[in-house]
């Protein structure tokens, strides 16, 4: 066990005296801080200074062909849908107004062409261009107004009816998925960065071991298991440093900074809850030692750096892909479906799959703790499975070997 304590401390210390980490752990705090500052200078900037020399009263123009509705009412209903653009009724063709579209006379143009009928022109359709819809509903209102009038019901009386807000109260009885989406949005792509990124932190230090033969002389010292735990915590440890380092700074910006600096609305949209956080630092601890041991085991098998992408390139393709999948069943609302659930109790996949389950659909505390044993007897298996084949891979030099030779090594290790 004092082998054991001394290697992690040596891979602690080795990890955050490095230059190249020193230096991307000061880039990423310093990026976090002024990133974090971003949108509400962005926003101070647009609202404190104008464009000099531009009429900030002129606005863009939307054209409305002439029909058989009346120009004021076509006038009087678009209004609050367009509240930042002049209306205009025009007794030009379609021709000269598409004209007019293209070269951004016009920031686009309709031409009603019956009661419940429109042609909506536009120099660039959008995915998500909603002008087109806003007309229709328009459109339609015109045509309320106009029947209820037959019938002695003024437009005004028309538009009380119509427009009478429904004032809606939510009451939900599990997770608010729109609270939480962004912050588990995010967390989860920052669990995906840091474990691809902290794993790679071992196999480095494997193969630069490996080229020094220092692993020869440690393996005679120390037991693999010690050697191979030791080097993946204590790279986890650098990991969690750094990582907390850049949680810190952006901490302090948003702690300290002028609250005219960052808006409300962007401190709210950010706002992760303590338990979100804690969720997410259980979870990427899990994930990393999960993927640190199989990574490490790997790269004990190359005899240089050069080796490492064949050797590691499959297990990074699986948290890829898993990644992937779970974006998509987050964008699609899947996060409660059965593949959700299922990723959430398979060892690769659970780390992300398990921690967004949790925090976004209200599931028993049963399930996540069935989770989190699963994954805590992986990391056993694994850093077993991972000690052994280290003590074969560490002597191992030349071509890598291939998987099936691989099993076979183990399988004679452990019966020798």
């Amino acid at each position: 066990m004092k082998n054991f304590f001394k290697i992690l401390k040596f891979e602690y210390l080795n990890c955050v005296r490095n230059k190249a980490f020193i230096i991307i752990t000061v880039f990423l705090v310093c990026a976090s801080f002024l990133f974090s500052l971003l949108p509400g200078l962005i926003l101070s900037l647009s609202e404190d200074s104008p464009d000099e020399g531009s009429d900030s009263d002129e606005k863009s123009v939307i054209a409305i062909m002439k029909s058989s509705y009346d120009d004021e009412l076509v006038k009087s209903e678009l209004a609050p849908y367009f509240p930042d653009y002049d209306i205009i009724i025009t007794d030009e063709d379609r021709k000269t107004v598409e004209s007019k579209v293209n070269s951004d006379d016009y920031i686009f143009a309709s031409e009603i062409d019956s009661p419940l009928s429109l042609i909506y022109i536009t120099k660039n359709n959008t995915l998500y261009d909603t002008n087109g819809q806003l007309l229709s509903q328009a459109v339609k209102n015109m045509y309320t107004v106009t029947e209820l009038s037959k019938h002695g019901i003024s437009q005004a009386e028309t538009d009380t009816l119509m427009n009478t807000p429904v004032k809606t109260q939510l009451v939900s009885t599990g997770t608010d998925q729109t609270k939480n989406y962004f912050p588990v949005y995010m967390l989860m792509c920052v669990l995906f960065a840091a474990i691809t990124s902290y794993g790679q932190l071992v196999t480095q230090s494997v193969v630069s071991e490996k080229n020094t033969r220092a692993m020869e002389l440690l393996i005679t010292c120390a037991k693999p298991s010690e050697l191979m735990f030791g080097k993946v915590i204590g790279s986890g440890l650098a990991g969690l440093t750094q990582l907390a380092l850049i949680f810190m700074s952006v901490s302090v910006s948003f702690t300290y900074s002028p609250k005219n600096m960052i808006p409300d609305e962007i401190r709210e949209f950010i706002d992760f809850p303590v338990e979100t956080l804690l969720s997410a630092l259980l979870f990427f601890i899990l994930g990393y030692f999960i993927y640190a041991f199989l990574l490490g085991a790997l790269a004990s098998f190359a005899s240089k750096s050069e080796d490492l992408n064949g050797l590691t390139t499959p297990v990074l393709f699986i948290l890829i892909g898993i990644y992937m999948l779970l974006v998509i069943m987050c964008s699609g609302g899947m996060v409660d479906s059965v593949v959700m659930t299922v990723l959430s109790y398979i060892p690769l996949s659970a780390p992300m799959a398990m921690f967004v389950r949790s925090t976004l659909v209200d599931i028993p505390l049963w399930e996540t703790a069935v989770s989190v044993v699963i994954q805590l007897a992986t990391i056993v298996v694994f850093g077993m499975l991972a000690s052994a084949i280290y003590k074969i891979g560490v002597l191992m030099y030349g071509n890598p070997p291939k998987l099936s030779e691989i099993i076979k090594m183990v399988k004679k290790s452990r019966n020798s």
